[in-house]
């Protein structure tokens, strides 16, 4: 349809030791709420506005959100307890820390991940390297979605 923006609720993001698409399906949203006993929008309060977080928040939305993406859900368990357990889960030092992952991916979920370009992946990709990005619509954090747009990022 002309004029609709290419929205997406996956995102591709750096984490861990590479970079993973996490997506939040219907399934994998009543999981987390179930694990999280919570709703969604209080998962979200708890972890973008009032950062007021349980580690459920967290590590549950970064496994169910890779296995979402595509990761296999023993794959995805194994990277929860090399590059979670253990580790500071808001380490100001890391940009990617789990906090930060988990607030993009659920983020994606309620906002979408919007390629603004307009430009074949490919294009958008080399635009953001090169730090010509021209997106108006959010601040940069310089982690990517599939689509090459670049992600905001949230407060905290």
């Amino acid at each position: 349809m002309t004029g609709q923006p290419n929205i997406a609720a996956e995102v591709e993001l750096k984490w861990a030791d590479g970079t993973y698409v996490f997506a939040l399906k219907l399934k994998q949203i009543e999981e987390l709420q179930r694990l999280c006993g919570a709703g969604l929008g209080e998962i979200a309060q708890r972890l973008l506005v009032e950062e007021r977080w349980k580690v459920c928040d967290i590590v549950e939305t970064l496994r169910l959100g890779l296995i979402g993406g595509g990761t296999p859900p023993l794959r995805a368990r194994e990277l929860i307890d090399t590059y979670v357990d253990g580790r500071p889960l808001a380490d100001p030092r890391d940009p990617n820390n789990s906090k930060v992952t988990a607030q993009a991916v659920i983020g994606a979920v309620y906002f979408g991940v919007e390629d603004v370009t307009g430009e074949p992946e490919g294009k958008a990709e080399a635009a953001a390297d090169d730090g010509t990005d021209s997106s108006t619509s959010r601040p940069s954090t310089g982690k990517r979605s599939r689509s090459g747009s670049r992600r905001s990022k949230s407060a905290g």
